[in-house]
């Protein structure tokens, strides 16, 4: 078969145009897709310069710093909350021990302190009876009788500048406004007879 010479020209022709377009999707291969981010960074670089492509940058850091400062604030709080409870426990005092004090003055009738009474005595008639608080009633007895007080208290009494210690171990008197009943020992002590005024104290059992 005879091939035209004009046919054997558009060969290399053909072939020029295949490898120019080979090239031009290399190219566009090569270049690729471009992120809008990137090129609107990229876009920004260029009209703006340096400081439009940090202000787009910025952004993720702005982002990254806002999220430091926050944690740092959470940090410098939980500090200051611990502190001012340590603070608060510091300042906390237990309130001073009061010891309550009591003084007797004279003329009380607590323990130990001299007061007055209107007292009687007894004696003869009730020689040899039985005592309330048990014994024997005789005329040196050193004992003394009182409505409620507890057998075997012991009294100081005074009367005219004698003093005496005698013991309740009877009940009585039973005759309105006198105190004590003088057992026969304890008024003969004091010199007492009849019905009078006496100074006394307690002293205890």
């Amino acid at each position: 078969m005879k091939v035209s010479s004009s046919r054997v020209r558009l060969v290399p022709a053909i072939l020029a145009l295949t490898g120019v377009m080979a090239l031009v999707l290399a190219g566009v291969v090569g270049v690729g897709f471009v992120p809008p981010q990137t090129a609107e960074a990229a876009t920004a670089l260029r009209l703006d310069g340096p400081s439009a492509a940090t202000a787009a940058a910025g952004v993720t850091m702005d982002a990254a710093a806002k999220s430091a400062m926050l944690r740092a604030d959470n940090v410098s709080t939980a500090v200051k909350t611990a502190s001012a409870t340590k603070v608060a426990t510091t300042i906390v005092r237990t309130p001073p021990h009061v010891v309550h004090t009591t003084t007797v003055s004279r003329g009380s009738s607590g323990t130990g302190a001299w007061s007055t009474a209107k007292v009687s005595w007894y004696g003869p008639g009730f020689y040899g009876n039985t005592m309330a608080g048990g014994g024997t009633l005789t005329p040196t007895s050193m004992v003394v009788a009182h409505r409620s007080m507890a057998f075997g208290t012991r009294i100081e009494f005074q009367y005219k500048g004698r003093t005496c210690v005698a013991v309740v171990q009877d009940r009585g008197p039973y005759v309105g406004g006198r105190l004590f009943d003088l057992g026969p020992g304890t008024a003969k002590a004091l010199g007492f007879s009849g019905v009078g005024t006496v100074s006394y104290r307690i002293l205890g059992r």
